[in-house]
């Protein structure tokens, strides 16, 4: 079903698959992940389905469950639509969904979900090459601000380099930083890790630092907030 939902397809209605796992009482977590994926790729969910949703969680699962609800909608996870969805020009223009995807023979970092490659990781291969001026109307509808910022070398090592004096944003070689603040995921740094594997091709190596390592249930866990019951 996540496989479907990230090729954008009958995220606009309330998906069979997802009832069913709401009637024959599932995880909450696993449904909660399908359905804020299908609210994140299609911009938002119609507010009937949003409703229906909510009216089914609320009823299987007990109402000790409603400001869990209520803070994925705070955290901008579970949110009526808004207009049309930005995801398919987003999906297409950095190639988030791979066909035909070797997962023992990669050839692309989409192998770590069975044929999506994970956002922030993709990012970062576009830093790379060819760039994020190639890519600016796409920054511009994701999440958060953008910045770039070309730091200057120090004197001594722009005599050793000669002209230029200014580290690129090609990042030809050398060593790379990648900060997670808030935490990801082992499929980030896999795909990260794959990208480093390619340093023969004139790439950075990555070195990956975050603040933790998470999980779609620990990162729910993070925002649920029962009520007692």
């Amino acid at each position: 079903m996540e496989q479907e939902f990230l090729k954008g397809l009958d995220t606009d209605k309330v998906n069979p698959f997802v009832e069913q796992c709401i009637a024959q009482k599932e995880s909450l977590n696993t449904v909660l992940r399908l359905i804020c994926l299908q609210c994140t790729v299609n911009s938002g969910l119609k507010p009937r389905v949003l409703e229906h949703y909510k009216r089914d969680i609320i009823h299987t699962y007990g109402y000790q469950h409603f400001l869990t609800l209520e803070n994925l909608e705070k955290a901008g996870l579970l949110y009526p639509h808004q207009g049309r969805s930005t995801y398919a020009v987003v999906r297409k223009t950095l190639q988030l969904t791979v066909d035909d995807v070797s997962e023992h023979d990669p050839t692309d970092m989409a192998y770590v979900h069975s044929g999506y490659a994970p956002l922030s990781s993709r990012l970062v291969e576009f830093l790379q090459v060819p760039g994020w001026r190639a890519i600016t109307g796409v920054l511009q509808v994701l999440p958060g601000p953008t910045l770039t910022e070309t730091q200057q070398l120090p004197s001594a090592l722009r005599q050793r380099r000669g002209s230029g004096g200014s580290v690129q944003s090609g990042l030809e070689g050398g060593t790379a930083l990648v900060f997670f603040i808030g935490g990801c995921t082992y499929s980030e740094i896999a795909a990260l890790r794959f990208l480093s594997s390619r340093v023969d091709q004139g790439g950075p190596e990555y070195i990956i630092a975050t603040t933790k390592i998470i999980n779609g249930d620990t990162f729910l866990e993070s925002i649920a907030e029962p009520l007692p019951t």
